[in-house]
């Protein structure tokens, strides 16, 4: 058999495969998980009904959720060798920044004695651990997620999918949970949180992430 000839019958029947994504179920268990930690270790707000009532704990979770957004997106397009990272980046730092604005606008419209309590609220030192504890919940489905990728970077891989571990966390806790309301508060104690959970991302994606 000629060397064209094998080729065309080893190609026969062959179809374009479908690039590999992020496991949608998977990141439907983590925030699943974030949401279950939440009501098993801190408890739901006493009172739920103000989740439909109230504008500034969907605006919590609009920012939290687009950071999630974000980063997932970062992640697939890690995990794709040769793809860039350009929109998701730009996605996030967007994001961010809007918060950041946002915070710093409403401090500056708060009378000045009362800027201090707006920034820092009641929980202040405990709303990054909180949100960290909860992304510990969310991690490991959001990693399976990716396990269909082949990221060749696995730390910022990594990176990648630890924030969107804390912004799934985070958006469970402000939505379910958190009393703080400012945008001054979530823009700085939120997104510590969430970065934490990053760094946690980064340092598991070094070694789980490997291939």
């Amino acid at each position: 058999m000629k060397t064209d000839d094998l080729i065309d019958a080893l190609a026969i029947g062959l179809e374009p495969s479908r690039p590999a994504r992020l496991d949608a179920r998977m990141i439907a268990l983590a925030g699943l998980a974030a949401a279950l930690a939440l009501a098993l270790i801190l408890g739901v707000r006493p009172n739920p009904g103000d989740i439909l009532t109230t504008p500034s704990i969907w605006l919590k979770g609009l920012y939290t959720a687009l950071l999630a957004t974000g980063a997932l997106w970062l992640a697939f397009r890690l995990g794709r060798p040769g793809a860039g990272a350009k929109g998701p980046l730009i996605l996030l730092a967007s994001v961010v920044g809007v918060a950041v604005i946002w915070g710093a606008v409403e401090l500056m419209m708060t009378p000045s004695g009362e800027r201090m309590a707006d920034w820092l609220g009641r929980t202040w030192t405990i709303c990054g651990r909180n949100i960290l504890m909860l992304s510990a919940a969310a991690g490991a489905p959001t990693f399976l997620s990716a396990r269909k990728l082949a990221p060749t970077r696995p730390v910022a891989a990594g990176l990648a999918l630890g924030l969107a571990s804390g912004a799934i966390a985070a958006t469970a806790y402000g939505v379910l949970h958190c009393p703080e309301a400012t945008a001054a508060f979530v823009a700085t104690w939120y997104s510590l949180g969430i970065a934490g959970a990053g760094a946690v991302g980064a340092l598991a994606g070094r070694y789980a992430l490997r291939w």
